[in-house]
């Protein structure tokens, strides 16, 4: 596949052209990756070029691959899904691979990549959805451009919801109410707000807020009262000491 490189600012705004035409849509903020609206639901999405695998025995194959970001970690994180496509410009074509695996692989290595085929994607039509099954277990889903709001409107249809019925992989129980912060990373950025004598509280309920991202049945007072069982570990005994709020 001979590789036509966007820049992601071109990527952006090829995906809002054809966005923008959803009444329901709003674009909320940055480029690659940026957060979106559809449907009354927030997605962050960010789209890399596909390029060739560089495989000698199989020169069709292509890739996007994700790199280590920043902007990762908080997305990782976070309930909103996150959606990765790779954009193919010679077919205007996306692929599409199952969202809940991409984020687990979130800064999971220095790149991670994810395959189609350079003639998979000569065989989408307009109006379709193309799903395959890859020898690598991978289900990518590929369509055109001028559909991505079909394919939003569909994507629970194309890669199901989390199979966890209780609590999510971010220790999110069903019901969107957080009762406890285990995460270490969460628990590290709070320790010094918490941990001393005239705690940061509102400053700490605002990092735990963009930490998790939306959560429409958190209310102000659930987020105080999460803070409040905040625990950490004594580093001198091992104990536990709770927030002194």
């Amino acid at each position: 596949m001979r590789t036509e490189k966007v820049l992601p600012e071109t990527l952006l705004q090829l995906m809002l052209n054809v966005l923008e035409t959803a009444p329901d849509f709003i674009y909320k903020k940055g480029i690659q990756p940026f957060l979106m609206e559809i449907g009354g639901k927030d997605y962050y999405v960010y789209v890399k070029n596909l390029s060739s695998a560089y495989f000698k025995t199989r020169p069709d194959t292509t890739r996007a691959q994700l790199p280590v970001k920043e902007d990762f970690d908080e997305i990782k994180h976070s309930i909103i899904p996150f959606v990765f496509l790779g954009y193919d410009r010679i077919n205007d074509v996306l692929v599409c691979w199952n969202h809940h695996i991409a984020k687990q692989r979130l800064n999971e290595r220095k790149s991670v990549s994810f395959y189609s085929r350079s003639f998979f994607q000569e065989e989408v039509v307009s109006g379709e959805f193309l799903k395959k099954n890859l020898k690598n277990g991978d289900t990518p889903v590929l369509f055109k451009r001028k559909d991505i709001v079909s394919f939003f409107r569909n994507i629970d249809s194309f890669f199901g919801k989390p199979t966890n019925d209780s609590t999510s992989r971010y220790g999110i129980p069903s019901n969107g109410k957080i009762l406890k912060i285990t995460d270490n990373g969460l628990l590290k950025k709070l320790r010094p707000l918490l941990d001393t004598e005239t705690p940061h509280t509102l400053e700490a309920i605002k990092i735990t807020q963009q930490y998790y991202g939306n959560l429409p049945e958190m209310k102000f007072r659930d987020w105080a009262n999460l803070i409040k069982t905040v625990k950490f570990e004594n580093e001198s005994n091992g104990s536990s000491i709770c927030s002194n709020l």
